[in-house]
């Protein structure tokens, strides 16, 4: 689904209150989404893998550089058919003019999707179905993206 209107939630998280507000993204919600921003310490930019960066997407970005606000950026829906993650990353430097430093690369796409490996903590995180749709993370440390466990999974 999509937000419609603009929501706050607050929470503790190593002992620092974070207020996270989550916007529309749609153009119809624009003027919501400007005003949250004026407010914000930073942003974080969620593209759909298969769509990559919309026009929307873009406008907001203009306003994110113009206020200078730190941007992370989470590519979601990689468990469905999606463009290839050096492709998204390629767009994303060209257009937008940053460079992107993946913490997470998928591995896998679409019906092969199967997890991701992050590179900061050396480890990958498996997903698995589990009872009635959900699904189940598995942790697997790794040492060196030459381990052979990794073969299996690719």
């Amino acid at each position: 689904g999509i937000s419609i209107s603009s929501t706050a939630l607050q929470f503790e998280y190593k002992g620092m209150q974070l207020n996270l507000l989550d916007t529309p993204g749609h153009e119809d919600f624009s003027e919501d989404t400007y005003r949250t921003i004026a407010a914000a310490d930073n942003a974080v930019m969620l593209l759909d893998g298969a769509k990559g960066l919309e026009a929307q997407t873009l406008k907001l970005f203009d306003v994110v550089k113009l206020k200078k606000l730190p941007l992370f950026t989470f590519i979601n829906k990689m468990d469905r058919p999606a463009l290839e993650p050096l492709e998204l990353l390629d767009t994303i430097e060209q257009t937008l003019k940053v460079v992107p430093f993946p913490v997470t690369w998928p591995i896998g796409s679409g019906d092969r999707f199967v997890g991701v490996y992050d590179r900061l903590a050396r480890k990958v995180v498996l997903y698995t179905k589990a009872a009635a749709g959900a699904k189940k993370a598995e942790e697997l440390n790794i040492d060196d993206v030459m381990d052979e466990r990794l073969d299996e999974l690719v």
